[in-house]
């Protein structure tokens, strides 16, 4: 009998896991590209179609746009389906959850993520949604038994309203929402009129995060069917079709770039035309200049003017980092007019903005990175950097629906690409291409060459929107362009149907004023190491002529363009900068304080060559360095360039002090204010060192034989001793007395005439 309820036991246990297991399997609803009114009827059939003994709805999430309203009315849904069947909902952030559909994480019972994910800026410029009515519906969504549901209500407020200013108050008060009048010392992480934006690393040191995965991992981990992973895996494709009908593209042109109907619609404008110089950094220093001045201006759109042959990597990563973000963030978008060569570090400029136009003459590609070799020859980057930039131009091809495979191949000389049945196809070798039957291959690229596309082929591979046809102009006058504003019509962009429709438009091109110019030539590396050359001799000579003359001065300027060069790169940091600060305090105590070279002075001159090394080495933080393989990645490049420049700079300056102090200084009399030059003759009465018998004794009057500041030289009763004053400065002539004698020095004192 006991064995028959032990074998109904086991029955019962064996039947319950089975339905355990049967009705937990997830029901996974994907969101990405642009959320509009169609997803929602779309989410809503899908709904209806959830089976009802599922437990756990998966939510995968990656969009960076949308229609507000239409996500809000999904989001109502899935949070009375929560409640009402008592599902858990767990959801996945794949890259990004920007826009509207940030506000799906809240709804998580569990958060996951991939790498390098973003999450936050609910809201949308353009909505009529209040901005206390959107903070309320995003908050009712976050469940109030959540663990983290306080700091969920912190960033909804974040995200959801551009005035909320968020701030990080440490380990023990976490973050918090605070007004402006309150911030302190606080760490602010939005601003006002910026709304929050978080990266994984944030989410997972919040403790928001369950895991950090690919997604592959997370459909595994998740064990989605084969016939959905499948499903999704074959449509997943994140970038339009190659061929788009004219009636597509003049929508995604009318959804992203609204105008008045009444005018005037002023357009942004930045050139980038440097065939001969290249893209640097004084060129991310004029974009970025350009950037801030449009979000204050808040033009319809932004055209950038492309014809280079690339440049630096790091400097264009940063370039396309800020165009993406302007549109994406600030709602402004950007439209690439690729006016003949958008090569290399260009190319990825181009592809960091939601338009490409191009004219009929453009060539866009060929951007492998290339090192100078032994020798000075141009040599191949390594597969890890190649890896890195062509992974970096994949994602950036990817965030606006262009194909990623065709980005690859401009970097990796690798790939093999064919256009087979309207598809990019990537071929492990050149034997899968197929040169017969009805439909043979297009051969896009081979290996070992690097891909560049005519205009016709980025049109025809979907990397291009539109031609800008080489209609005849009218060209801007001296006077338009010495102004930077003219007709957009002047512009053969404008002379397409669709921005020929916008009325009084007003091209408002950004020009590089004066100190846009003036910081761009100190942030070049050369310059930089001139002006460290020229602190370090300034302070030397005004080191040894005491007084704040002409080397001081010169050598304070030095010193104020490097951290102004530094600030305009934003390569510096409060730490680098309160280095400097203490060095240059140490060493002027050491100067006028306390004489000799002690511990203050090597301690001050270490702290400033420190801090201006840091300070004049931007990207630091951003280095990486691969031991297999010995090679850097593109910030490390311009941090080993500029480290080289620095090095040479400190050489030469060390070369000139030498050769000042030996041949030059002792010479200049009149320069010298801390020692008296000339002979110093026993028979004129100069005593070397501190014999203490032969010196005189304590408060024994005398007078300064030249100016204390603090040392110098004193007499008394017809010799002369070295003498320091007791931190006072003394002219010479005047009358002291001897305060202190020890085994290193004399302290005097002046004695106030009666």
């Amino acid at each position: 009998m006991a064995n028959f309820r032990l074998f109904q036991f086991f029955c019962f246990f064996l039947f319950s896991f089975q339905a355990i297991t049967a009705e937990s399997i997830p029901y996974f609803i994907r969101f990405q590209g642009h959320l509009s009114q169609k997803n929602q009827e779309q989410f809503e059939r899908e709904l209806q179609s959830i089976p009802d003994k599922t437990e756990t709805l998966v939510l995968e999430v990656n969009s960076h746009s949308g229609d507000l309203t239409s996500v809000l009315e999904i989001a109502r849904q899935l949070y009375e389906f929560r409640v009402n069947r008592n599902v858990k909902i767990i959801v996945y952030i794949e890259n990004e959850a920007i826009g509207p559909a940030a506000i799906f994480p809240f709804l998580a019972d569990e958060l996951h993520s991939s790498v390098f994910a973003n999450w936050g800026l609910i809201v949308v410029e353009g909505e009529d949604l209040k901005r206390n009515l959107l903070r309320s519906k995003v908050r009712s969504l976050i469940d109030p038994k959540h663990p983290k549901a306080s700091l969920l209500k912190v960033l909804a407020d974040g995200m959801s309203d551009e005035k909320a200013i968020i701030v990080d108050q440490g380990p023990e008060k976490g973050w918090q929402l605070m007004g402006s009048e309150d911030l302190g010392d606080a760490y602010v992480l939005s601003d006002d009129d910026e709304a929050l934006v978080i990266d994984h690393n944030q989410m997972r040191e919040l403790g928001l995060l369950r895991s950090l995965m690919p997604i592959e991992r997370f459909r595994q981990q998740f064990e989605m069917p084969d016939d959905i992973a499948e499903n999704l895996k074959q449509p997943l494709k994140d970038f339009r079709e190659l061929v788009v009908s004219s009636k597509q593209l003049q929508d995604r042109l009318a959804e992203h770039i609204t105008f008045s109907e009444k005018g005037p619609n002023y357009v942004g404008h930045i050139r980038i035309d440097d065939r001969t110089s290249g893209i640097d950094q004084s060129t991310w220093i004029y974009v970025k200049a350009a950037l801030e001045y449009y979000k204050k201006t808040k033009p319809v759109m932004i055209v950038l003017e492309l014809n280079t042959p690339g440049g630096q990597v790091y400097a264009a990563q940063l370039i396309s980092d800020a165009l993406k973000d302007i549109d994406t963030i600030h709602g402004i978008p950007v439209v690439a007019y690729v006016n003949n060569w958008a090569i290399s570090a260009g190319a990825m400029l181009a592809y960091s903005c939601r338009f490409i136009a191009v004219v009929k003459d453009a060539s866009m590609g060929a951007a492998a990175p290339v090192f100078a070799g032994a020798g000075g020859e141009m040599t191949m980057a390594p597969e890890k950097v190649n890896s890195a930039l062509r992974t970096d131009f994949a994602n950036r091809a990817r965030f606006f629906e262009r194909n990623p495979s065709i980005a690859e191949a401009m970097v990796d000389d690798d790939l093999i690409l064919v256009l087979r049945h309207g598809e990019v196809l990537v071929l492990n070798s050149e034997e899968e291409i197929r040169t017969s039957g009805s439909d043979p291959d297009q051969v896009i690229t081979r290996k070992d060459k690097l891909l560049t596309l005519s205009s016709e082929q980025t049109l025809e591979y979907g990397v291009a929107d539109l031609l800008v046809e080489p209609v005849m102009v009218v060209v801007p006058t001296e006077s338009e362009l010495a102004e930077g504003k003219w007709p957009a019509s002047k512009s053969r962009l404008f002379h397409h149907p669709f921005f020929k429709k916008i009325p009084n438009s007003i091209m408002d091109s950004y020009q590089m004023d004066w100190r846009t110019r003036f910081l761009a030539i100190l942030a070049m590396p050369a310059v930089a190491s001139f002006l460290f050359m020229g602190m370090m001799v300034g302070f030397y000579v005004e080191m040894q002529t005491p007084g704040m003359g002409l080397p001081g001065m010169l050598a304070v300027i030095c010193l104020g363009f490097i951290v102004l060069s530094s600030f305009a790169l934003e390569a510096i940091q409060w730490i680098e900068l309160f280095f400097v600060l203490m060095g240059v305090i140490l060493i002027l105590l050491e100067a006028f304080v306390i004489p000799g070279f002690g511990l203050p002075g090597i301690l001050g001159v270490t702290f400033l060559v420190g801090g201006l090394f840091a300070i004049t080495l931007p990207a630091v933080d951003s280095v990486s360095y691969e031991w297999d393989t010995g090679t850097l990645n593109a910030a490390g490049e311009v941090f080993m360039s500029r480290l080289a420049w620095l090095c040479a700079s400190l050489v030469m300056g060390v070369g000139i002090i030498a050769f000042l102090g030996a041949y030059v200084l002792p010479g200049v009399g009149r320069l010298s204010r801390l020692v008296s030059l000339g002979e110093q003759n026993h028979a004129d009465g100069y005593v070397s060192g501190l014999d203490l018998a032969n010196m005189p004794p304590l408060g024994s009057i005398g007078e300064a034989a030249s100016p204390l500041r603090p040392a110098g030289k004193v007499l008394i009763e017809n010799e002369v001793y070295d003498a320091v004053s007791n931190g006072k400065f003394l002219e010479k002539g005047a009358k002291i007395r001897v305060a202190e004698l020890s085994g290193v020095r004399m302290v005097v004192e002046a004695v106030k005439e009666e």
